[in-house]
């Protein structure tokens, strides 16, 4: 969880985010949702240590302006130089909803893209929130056990 998340402070997450993962191992999984997805990326790039990461799961990541939500545009700005996960990140996957009402598929298809992620796309689970009726997303847990 990530403190203030209508109202991101990168600072105070960036903390929290450094806090749950430290200096992330082979063995390490991250799982990030949304915004945290962009903000999980920063993280890693922020890394000055030798890293390396087992497995990253991007649920509706994305690190370009929402039309829904251009609030957050200040904290999105030119999302993220992601060159640093090369040969770092064992296996990424980007898990999208095909009725996502606040995160256009093309952005996160393009995030995948950047990544290089495998693309997985869920049937009618809206922004994975219980909101949507989703409780449960056995695709994170498949996708880290393949």
């Amino acid at each position: 969880m990530l403190p203030n998340s209508s109202d991101p402070h990168p600072e105070l997450w960036d903390d929290a985010i450094r806090t749950a993962v430290g200096t992330p191992d082979k063995d390490s999984i991250i799982i990030a949702h949304s915004l945290g997805c962009l903000a999980v990326l920063r993280y890693l790039r922020s890394l000055t240590d030798p890293w390396r990461l087992g497995t990253l799961v991007l649920v509706s990541g994305f690190m370009e302006p929402l039309p829904a939500l251009p609030e957050l545009d200040a904290y999105i700005g030119k999302g993220c130089d992601v060159t640093c996960l090369e040969g770092r990140v064992g296996r990424t996957t980007a898990i999208l909803s095909d009725n996502e009402p606040y995160v256009p598929p093309t952005h996160t298809e393009r995030l995948a893209d950047l990544v290089g992620a495998s693309l997985q796309v869920i049937h009618g689970a809206g922004h994975f929130l219980a909101d949507d009726g989703v409780t449960a997303l056995p695709e994170v847990s498949e996708s880290i056990l393949a």
